[in-house]
């Protein structure tokens, strides 16, 4: 048998409720009406038909290849660079 929590119970109904009014229609936007919408100067404009001419065609170059080159190590009076090593040594 089941218990029934009047707590519990007006609890989801407050929460049922408030989700019901919490729900708006799609007004449109600043009260200008259907068809209308607010330019930069706040009047009220209609949505007119967007043209939108063809422009030329946009060709792009391919880019050049990107080499990065091992910046060169310079070892001190004395010493020279061992590859293997991979370090400055004594000559």
């Amino acid at each position: 048998m089941f218990l029934i929590y009047p707590k519990t119970i007006s609890a989801a109904a407050a929460a049922v409720l408030l989700s019901l009014v919490a729900i708006d229609g799609a007004a449109a936007e600043g009260g200008c009406g259907p068809g209308f919408h607010r330019n930069e100067f706040g009047r009220c404009r209609p949505n007119g038909p967007v043209v939108v001419a063809p422009g030329a065609p946009v060709v792009v170059a391919p880019a050049p290849p990107v080499v990065v080159a091992p910046a060169p190590i310079v070892c001190g009076a004395g010493y020279r660079w061992h590859p293997r090593f991979r370090r400055c040594v004594v000559l």
